[in-house]
């Protein structure tokens, strides 16, 4: 992911002169040497100083600049907070890139496990926030925070290597609020962003189809604190069973938002739904153990969703 964000952001600074690429001592683990190295009168290298590289980023855009700024995720969006909530305030466009978002890897620790970074930001007028999928939805979605957006985003990735089990289509193209069904499936739908999870997830699916006989739909939003609501509705028109996956706390997290929407459209009542994600301190380990730890892995989802679907209790 993050070597395609790097291509991406080259890409874009090639064409685009106003784009200024700014880091916080992360320069191989964000992806920014092909940058400096191409633009080095273009690159800032700020230290270990998220507020400072924030608050630069904030006077470059009032100079005319489009900053994007990098750090990992659990830094930036923590360290940063007011300052990142001062630009909003000022209208001022800056990108943010938080890498190492999400539960894993689960080596360093939790001090570097990204999982409340969404509802860190949550609160800030204008951010959008987006997290792709898979390595060919990532160049969509620089080009929308880059190009189409009119105000600041924060762009999620993940920086482990993904062995993903699906493939978007060929003419798939990011639409704002909209997402992508993976898996087909009568039974109940499922929400979800981000290559950990939606391919557990997606594997999950035909664990329960295998063994359960049940159907689930399983789909990608990269969209994390928006949503187009005609498309929601009309994704959960025919679905009893609704479930949300977050790679991040259930609090403040993907699915909080979709949740509220349903109700709001008043399309919750009389139906199953539930989040899934974290409920506790991230577990630190090996990757798998993990994942297995707080029952995100395919084979504890499958048992959870289908237990879900079934009518039983939650674990």
């Amino acid at each position: 992911m993050v070597v395609a964000y790097s291509r991406a952001l080259v890409a874009h600074a090639e064409r685009d002169p106003r784009i200024v690429a700014l880091d916080a001592d992360l320069v191989l683990d964000t992806g920014l040497i092909p940058f400096s190295e191409r633009f080095p009168d273009r690159f800032i290298e700020c230290g270990i100083a998220e507020q400072d590289m924030v608050s630069q980023a904030g006077g470059l855009a009032l100079a005319g600049r489009l900053p994007v700024v990098h750090s990992f995720a659990c830094f930036l969006t923590t360290r940063a907070n007011e300052q990142i909530y001062n630009n909003a305030t000022e209208r001022r466009k800056v990108v943010y890139v938080g890498s190492l978002a999400g539960l894993l890897p689960g080596g360093p620790g939790h001090s570097h496990q990204s999982v409340r970074d969404i509802a860190a930001l949550a609160g800030t007028p204008g951010l959008e926030m987006l997290e792709p999928s898979c390595e060919s939805e990532v160049a969509q979605a620089v080009a929308y925070c880059l190009e189409e957006a009119r105000t600041s985003c924060y762009l999620r990735l993940v920086s482990i290597p993904c062995r993903v089990p699906y493939r978007l289509p060929g003419d798939y193209r990011l639409e704002r609020g909209r997402g992508l069904a993976l898996t087909d499936g009568g039974e109940g739908v499922l929400f979800g962003y981000g290559p950990v999870l939606l391919s557990e997830a997606y594997r999950a699916s035909a664990l329960l189809r295998e063994r359960y006989g049940l159907g689930l739909r399983v789909v990608n939003l990269p969209w994390l604190n928006l949503v187009d609501r005609e498309w929601l509705a009309s994704e959960v028109a025919d679905k009893a069973q609704i479930f949300f996956l977050d790679d991040h706390y259930v609090s403040g997290g993907q699915g909080e938002m979709l949740a509220a929407t349903l109700a709001e459209l008043g399309l919750a009542g009389g139906r199953t739904v539930r989040r899934f994600g974290l409920h506790d301190i991230p577990a630190c380990g090996q990757n798998d153990e993990v994942l297995r730890a707080h029952r995100l892995d395919a084979e504890s989802l499958a048992e959870d969703l289908a237990a879900a679907m079934r009518g039983g209790p939650p674990d």
